[in-house]
């Protein structure tokens, strides 16, 4: 079991981009970038591996324009179930229990630069606040 005690820290293992391209913000993701609906965003999925090898999190990334640096973030977790599609990658079955840890990283005046949200297999991780 791992514990999550710093949300906003790069990966320190390997990871595999699994997707990646544009994409329309809808309300949710528009609302947390402070952009229009329909802007147009960088889309990045990661998927985190553990030392083992083994799928430990999926990171899916959100930004406008080029990547800018931040300076704080925030960060929001809730429980959900997995899609067919992530339960693929975590090697899990489709409604099995995931944290959904919601971050928005912020510029020097608190303006949302990158939100993204980092799925957390239940059976693998705890939350440490």
């Amino acid at each position: 079991m791992r514990a999550l005690i710093a949300p906003d820290r790069d990966w320190p293992y390997q990871a595999e981009r699994i997707a990646s391209g544009a994409w329309k913000a809808g309300e949710q993701l528009a609302d947390r970038l402070g952009v229009p609906v329909g802007a147009t965003l960088n889309h990045e999925v990661l998927e985190c591996l553990d030392p083992g090898g083994r799928s430990a999190l999926i990171v899916c990334t959100w930004w406008r324009g080029r990547r800018r640096p931040h300076a704080s973030h925030v960060a929001e977790v809730e429980v959900m179930h997995l899609d067919e599609t992530q339960a693929h990658a975590l090697g899990l079955t489709v409604d099995s229990p995931a944290y959904r840890l919601v971050r928005t990283r912020l510029d020097d005046a608190s303006r949302p630069v990158e939100t993204a949200d980092l799925i957390l297999p239940m059976d693998r991780w705890t939350i440490r606040l």
